[in-house]
């Protein structure tokens, strides 16, 4: 079926053709509703008729599944006219066919590459996916790295391969695509499946072991005049090592693609995992000494040869990096990633990024991350080990910090400032910080930290006491906050940051303990650092600068040359880097990024709502027509609100200033919003009618951020919550005229996320009194009358419109459904969502339709929990190159 530009698929407008294929043919479309730019393929011929209803909703479930950078998402699947199509991310680029027909690839790039597609398989097979029809032709090489094609032809687990006929299968003098090769090119076919076995993960790794092979010697490793000549290679007979072909090969890279090749699965590699990560050794020391640039991604069970060369040079790096001024000769990178099972903590902001330090000697790195369900907390890897080890009794921490001899960890949790020596013996509490905002540690014995989001830095002994102030807010000069400190050499001057009710007043600034003088050294949006003997390290465009600081005069001196981009920074002001004085250097890059995805109750996947995009938090209109939006602008970095008309796909923005304007709650009639925004400094309530008329309407303003989560069915009343220093984080009701306001759940424990059921007669929310958050629902006529709802942990309640079902996330994060008749049952899991725990008391990661059938959920595309943190050696040699 040949589509002309302008036909239509269901809400997609055809622009060109872009190719044809086995399956069909596949074309540029416009995505009406969104205005996004897709690739469609048109399923025709035999594949269209083995593509049941059935069958296509479980290719979508199963390639829906799959969040990876290096795997072309599948966005839709539908039906026009009886023929079937697939929607999916449109790529720009060339394909690796396209390039391997100029000639074999550079060494590091046959490296990379294969590295990135190695991920992509990993990423597949952990979700039960099989490729089954990898090749260089199903292979994108784009901007931002590999692009792995064609998923939408795997399926869940084992599939019968079927018959393969020989008389039409192709060889290098025939089209590699045909109806006939729906399951598999044969050049690529691992040998069992051409036998008739089923497609394991086994087949793709020897498919991976073919692409290598050919990316480093530009021919394959199987060749014949006939397609039977082909088989007959595959099943009898060992291809010469690459490096035969291509000497400068190195013999480790022919190891590695000879066991992909291997003729039975049980002789080659067990899992693609085990791929990158020998990889990713051959990328950062290969034979040659010249180290090779690289992505490669984590891997799951790691052979022990490979794990005795990956400690091997975790080793050499850690040799290397520990002798003091050890920055001469080339810069090379490695990678960290979180624990198994688990994920880095981002920072609890509209715009997250994981929270680490390097140790002062260069020897460890400090990180906040989590495993499988249990709570956050401190994370020690040597970086000249593989594994990281839990520090014990850290759990919520946040923004570690070091000690100068590197034996103990300052950081913040339980709204108190706290320290734990890693040689053992119990973390201890230091002084109280009930959102604690970064701390450094002098030779001196003195710590400076923020203990609020809106105050000054604070000194206080190491060992624990009072704490005094050591820099005022300068209210006429716009302050609102001092934060991330950080001591010179000299243990007397220090860095921070303050956050101005201006987006251009934000900036790093010089301070002095023996003296009330301060200089603003850089103009930035994020946390700096300093490194002995005279550099800044700050953020600019996203690009991490570094410049010669002259501490006596307080200013910079010469050009700020840049390091590497891009460097992540949360909303928060917070930078995700850190250096020591031997020039190593530890950074995440890249903001988060999500759809926001349509689930049914059985988790099934439908329809994606726009592009992908850093989503702070939504919320659905109560006639379910309408999505409000807090979507970071691109040049801000702080969120603003929008609303999306859903059947239209008309977006209108109503905010425009370079505050955090986040967490939208509909009135009840759909007619208005209200919102918080720091544009005054603090997190303070405004409104906005929902049409976008009308100016920001400043509705509360209290001396503590405040967030509001709902508002009263009868329209009268506003939810919010806010902290109070004697009681922590309590729930709170506004008028809705703004006039008056009184709590609604006070208590010594953390209240927040307040919902009130549609009836007006019930309040859902979250508290710590447990230690952890649950869920709980409560009568607003009898404050007695309450239960605890989740067991083992919960957030993020929400109401049914009936008032007769709640949902929440738990603690597994797993969308859970409870029925509630004058009291509720016993919890229900629905379907996994993607929600690292114990979950953001501030952010919504779903909302439900009014009838309960139907989930919106913020899905990953770029997820900071499980991104690796990047660590560079000699960077200054890189930043004196540029």
């Amino acid at each position: 079926m040949a589509l002309n530009p302008g036909a239509r698929l269901g809400p997609y407008q055809i622009v060109a053709t872009v190719g044809a294929g086995g399956m069909g043919e596949v074309y540029r479309a416009r995505d009406t509703r969104i205005e996004r730019t897709v690739a469609i393929k048109v399923v025709a011929g035999s594949a269209a008729r083995a593509f049941t209803d059935d069958s296509l909703e479980r290719e979508a479930r199963a390639v829906g599944a799959l969040n990876h950078p290096h795997i072309c998402a599948l966005h839709d699947v539908g039906r026009e006219n009886g023929i079937p199509f697939l929607v999916m991310e449109y790529v720009k680029g060339e394909t690796l066919a396209a390039r391997i027909a100029r000639g074999p690839l550079p060494l590091w790039e046959v490296i990379r590459h294969a590295i990135q597609i190695a991920e992509a398989l990993d990423h597949a097979h952990r979700h039960g996916v099989v490729h089954r029809d990898l090749k260089p032709a199903n292979i994108m090489l784009t901007a931002a790295g590999v692009k792995v094609l064609d998923f939408g032809l795997a399926t869940f687990g084992s599939v019968s391969a079927g018959a393969l006929p020989i008389a039409h299968s192709p060889s290098r003098d025939t089209s590699l695509d045909s109806d006939t090769t729906l399951l598999g090119t044969v050049h690529y076919l691992a040998p069992e499946r051409l036998e008739g076995s089923d497609a394991e993960p086994s087949g793709d790794l020897f498919s991976l072991g073919v692409v290598i092979y050919e990316m480093a010697t530009g021919r394959r490793p199987f060749e014949g005049s006939t397609a039977a000549d082909v088989i007959s290679e595959l099943l009898r007979s060992t291809p010469p090592a690459a490096s035969s072909v291509r000497p400068e090969v190195p013999r480790s890279l022919d190891w590695v693609v000879q066991k992909c090749l291997a003729k039975t699965p049980a002789t080659r590699w067990q899992a693609a995992g085990d791929v990158v990560e020998v990889l990713r050794w051959l990328a950062r020391a290969p034979e040659d000494g010249a180290p090779m640039t690289a992505r490669p991604r984590r891997a799951v069970v790691l052979p022990a040869v490979a794990a005795a060369l990956g400690i091997a040079a975790l080793m050499f790096a850690a040799g290397r990096l520990s002798r003091p001024g050890a920055v001469q000769g080339a810069p090379f990178a490695f990678e960290v990633f979180p624990p198994e099972r688990g994920g880095f903590t981002p920072t609890p902001a509209s715009v997250p990024s994981p929270q680490f330090a390097l140790s002062p000697d260069g020897r460890r790195l400090v990180f906040v991350a989590y495993s499988g369900t249990d709570a956050p907390q401190l994370w020690v890897r040597p970086l000249g080990a593989v594994d990281a080890h839990p520090v014990p009794g850290t759990q919520g921490a946040e923004y570690p910090f070091w000690s100068p001899d590197s034996a103990s960890v300052g950081f913040f949790a339980n709204a108190s400032l706290m320290r734990v020596d890693l040689a053992g013996g119990p973390a201890r509490v230091l002084a109280a910080a009930p959102h604690g905002r970064g701390g450094t540690w002098s030779r001196a014995g003195v710590i400076l930290f923020a203990p609020q989001t809106q105050d000054a830095v604070y000194r206080i002994p190491a060992a624990g006491g009072t704490p005094s102030p050591v820099t005022h807010l300068d209210t006429a000069g716009h302050h609102v906050s001092h934060r991330w400190p950080q001591f010179l050499a000299d243990d007397r001057h220090f860095i921070y940051f303050v956050q101005s009710t201006r987006f251009d007043g934000h900036g790093i600034y010089l301070g002095d303990l023996d003296t009330s003088d301060t200089h603003k050294l850089a103009a930035t949006a994020a946390s700096a650092a300093f490194v002995a003997p005279d550099h800044l390290l700050f953020v600019a465009d996203e690009s991490l600068m570094a410049a010669r600081l002259d501490a006596g005069r307080g200013r910079l001196v010469g050009e700020a040359t840049p390091v590497v981009a891009p460097v992540a920074s949360s909303s928060n002001f917070y930078a995700a880097f850190s250096a020591d004085r031997n020039g190593l250097l530890a950074y995440a890059s890249g903001a988060a990024t999500a759809e926001l995805v349509w689930f049914d109750r059985d988790g099934r996947r439908a329809s994606s709502i726009g592009a992908p995009t850093a989503c702070a938090d939504f919320r659905l209109s109560p006639q379910g027509g309408d999505l409000a939006v807090a979507e970071v602008d691109t040049r801000t970095h702080r969120p603003d609100l929008h609303v999306l008309d859903l059947a239209r796909g008309a977006k209108s923005r109503l905010t425009y200033d370079a505050a955090t304007d986040a967490s939208p709650v509909w009135s009840p009639d759909g007619q208005r919003l209200v919102f918080r925004s720091n544009q005054g400094g603090v997190h303070d309530i405004y409104e906005k009618a929902a049409n976008g008329s009308g100016p920001n309407t400043l509705l509360f303003q209290s001396p503590n951020a405040k967030y509001p989560t709902d508002w009263t069915p009868d329209g009268q009343a506003i939810v919010y919550h806010t902290y109070a220093e004697d009681t922590g984080s309590d729930i709170w009701l506004l008028s809705a005229d703004g006039k008056s306001s009184k709590p609604l759940v006070k208590t010594r424990f953390d209240e927040m996320q307040g919902q009130v059921s549609r009836d007006g007669r019930w309040l859902a929310y979250a508290s710590l009194e447990s230690g952890r958050p649950e869920v709980y629902i409560r009568s607003l006529a009898d404050a007695a009358i309450r239960w605890q709802v989740s067991a083992g942990g919960g957030t993020d309640p929400r109401w049914r419109g009936d008032s007769r079902e709640l949902f929440y996330i738990s603690s597994d994060s797993s969308l859970t459904e409870v029925a509630f008749a004058g009291g509720p049952a016993a919890p229900r899991p629905l379907f996994h969502v993607h929600v690292a725990p114990p979950g953001d008391p501030y952010l919504s990661n779903y909302d439900v339709t009014a009838d309960g059938q139907r989930f919106l959920v913020r899905v990953p595309v770029h997820d900071v929990t499980s991104a690796p943190i990047r660590v560079l050696t000699n960077w200054m040699t890189r930043a004196a190159a540029e």
